[in-house]
């Protein structure tokens, strides 16, 4: 297996991307990888890792990227949307596809909002055949409420008080300052980006029928998990699983370096082809 470590360009910025390239002549369908958001990346990075390693001993090429204003890309992290995520990832499909001398059909995996972008990103491109979405963000407000309480916990372990509640905070949010979210800065048009990305949204872009795998990782086995029950009715082809294994795209004790359950579960599904 080879690693190169590269950039490329995007609307004349450079973005940051890895090439695992597996080793001899004989190669699989290949996989770029969308990650999670702000301090979950940080957290799933090994795991991410782990799986893009995986694969390329099994014949796939992968390739990670970086999104703009994050990890070794350029930029700000206030200069990122969910526009321009969804553009990062659409540009990484061409360079990918550029680099390994291939046109033919990627594979997009992606973790939490990345697992949505992934969404976004394939509406409407032949060139993806496949989606993987490993817990796939549904309720955008939702989870934008948690970014918040994300700031609202830091005010009260800096402070020992809530200086600032969460209405505050968007209304500043409005008026085109940032908000803190664990050391990154979230602009207006982030949050407004996540607040309106719900299930319509995402049936909506994954209208053209394709082989999606979604799984929902459980810390607990059995647990029901009616958001992602209806995004599989809305998206053609897909398949929902659950795996259980610890929320590795939080801070948690556990190191972790691997999430074998979930391996395990997307490896079967790749090659038993119940696509």
């Amino acid at each position: 297996m080879k690693e190169t470590p590269f950039f490329f360009l995007n609307r004349g910025r450079r973005l940051f991307g890895v090439l695992h390239e597996p080793g001899g002549k004989s190669r699989r369908e290949g996989f770029v990888f969308c990650s999670a958001f702000a301090e979950e990346k940080l957290w799933s990075h090994r795991v991410m890792v782990g799986f893009a390693r995986l694969l390329a001993q099994r014949g796939h090429p992968v390739m990670r990227f970086d999104y703009l204003g994050s990890g070794d890309s350029e930029g700000d992290f206030e200069d990122a949307t969910l526009e321009t995520m969804v553009s990062d990832t659409r540009c990484a499909l061409a360079t990918f596809q550029e680099r390994i001398g291939n046109p033919g059909p990627v594979n997009l995996l992606g973790l939490r909002l990345g697992a949505s972008i992934a969404v976004f990103a394939a509406s409407g491109s032949e060139a993806v055949k496949a989606l993987v979405l490993w817990e796939p963000l549904v309720d955008g407000a939702g989870y934008a409420k948690s970014l918040l309480r994300i700031n609202l916990a830091t005010q009260a372990a800096v402070y020992g008080n809530i200086l600032e509640n969460s209405d505050r905070i968007v209304s500043r949010l409005n008026t085109g300052e940032t908000a803190n979210i664990d050391g990154y800065e979230m602009t207006s048009a982030m949050y407004r980006g996540i607040s309106g990305m719900g299930l319509g949204a995402l049936s909506a872009f994954g209208f053209s029928a394709r082989p999606s795998l979604i799984v929902a990782i459980n810390r607990k086995k059995g647990a029901r998990r009616p958001d992602l029950e209806k995004l599989q009715r809305c998206l053609r082809g897909a398949h929902l699983h659950e795996v259980q294994e610890e929320p590795f795209w939080k801070e948690i004790k556990l190191a972790y370096r691997g999430a074998p359950n979930l391996f395990d579960l997307t490896l079967r599904w790749l090659e038993h082809d119940e696509r």
